[in-house]
């Protein structure tokens, strides 16, 4: 695996973290793992399989109200 040297994190932010593992239960190096697994881009077969499903979602909105049947809702 890889490894990855971060100079320069202020000592606020790296505190947050330290104190996120703490209550996790685990070491901070694994709280940063945690933090850049989750955090890492899509794939370009996870972004399509996203836009399919947002796409499928949009496709069951019925088309919007004429203005007629807003006059009609309101009466």
């Amino acid at each position: 695996m890889a490894q990855v040297l971060v100079r320069n994190i202020p000592d606020e932010t790296l505190n947050v973290y330290r104190e996120r593992a703490k209550r996790n239960g685990i070491s901070l190096e694994q709280e940063i793992r945690n933090l850049l697994e989750k955090n890492r881009p899509f794939t370009k077969e996870e972004r399509m399989a996203v836009t399919r499903h947002l796409h499928s979602k949009t496709l069951k909105v019925s088309p919007p109200l004429t203005l007629d049947e807003i006059r009609e809702g309101l009466e």
